[in-house]
């Protein structure tokens, strides 16, 4: 199925590698050399892929991976890191930056342009996320759940939602650009915890940033302590000291000066109508 790819490194001699091989399955390439160039690349000539190295002058491909899923606009466009960073954390990283593959150098040829392929595929055929986090889009998650009860199977619907007053107040302290970065790691340890109970177990996010999962009743109280306790531990930290104490931010009404403390941000677990 051809595409649209943009192979991003700073060794020419690879690119070129890469851009033959692609071409001769009938890609369209393009090519950048460091960072802000495939930044720039990818407003430019909208790929459907992106392949990138992580060690490149100007800007990593760590940092690019993240900005690119941080844009809605961009978010869906598949991202493969190929890169000779290859410790567990190095990959942990990559998974967290939003990478929808991590490919280690030196690599065998005939799997990465498998997996060129196939991410494509999946892509092209709506199967693969829409949602900036790198998540299924919600409406693939509400599809499938249809699918498994036409076919006689069980399974439960929660959305996850975050208060609206305590995310409000939460931005106006911290900034928008945190309240991002906390919900794009969320997002990703919670898909990360919830494959380990089950790969059945499906993750979704809805544009106003709700999460809505899906899985097996006999699953679903796992599932959400799991996901109760990995909001704790990325939420805490995401607070100041004085704040933590009084175990939310000060609010005064402007108009009579009233004070009050707004709580700190909670995660609802709401089952859905199927």
């Amino acid at each position: 199925m051809p595409g649209r790819i943009l192979v991003a490194d700073d060794n020419q001699s690879l690119v070129e590698v890469l851009q033959m091989d692609f071409e001769l399955r009938g890609h369209k390439v393009f090519t950048a050399f460091d960072g802000e160039e495939a930044e720039a690349a990818v407003k430019e000539h909208q790929p459907e892929l992106i392949i990138l190295d992580v060690m490149m002058p100007k800007k990593n491909g760590y940092t690019v991976c993240r900005d690119l899923k941080r844009d809605p606009e961009l978010a869906r466009i598949p991202v493969v890191l190929l890169t000779a960073k290859n410790t567990r954390d190095d990959i942990s990283w990559g998974y967290d930056c939003g990478a929808d593959a991590y490919v280690t150098k030196p690599y065998e040829s005939r799997e990465l342009t498998d997996l060129v392929e196939r991410l494509l595929k999946e892509s092209k055929e709506g199967k693969r996320s829409v949602a900036w986090t790198g998540l299924h889009d919600a409406s693939v998650v509400e599809k499938e759940t249809l699918l498994r009860l036409d076919a006689g199977g069980e399974c439960v619907l929660i959305s996850l939602d975050f208060d609206e007053e305590e995310r409000s107040v939460f931005e106006q302290k911290y900034g928008t650009a945190k309240m991002r970065d906390l919900i794009h790691t969320l997002a990703w340890k919670l898909h990360n915890a919830f494959q380990e109970i089950s790969p059945t177990i499906m993750l979704g996010q809805y544009a106003n940033d709700t999460f809505l999962l899906l899985v097996h009743p006999t699953e679903e109280e796992r599932a959400t302590n799991a996901a109760g306790h990995i909001f704790k531990e990325i939420i805490i930290p995401a607070y100041d000291t004085k704040d933590l104490s009084r175990n939310g931010i000060e609010r005064v009404d402007p108009i009579t000066g009233n004070k009050d403390v707004v709580p700190i941000l909670s995660l609802k677990f709401n089952r859905k109508e199927i």
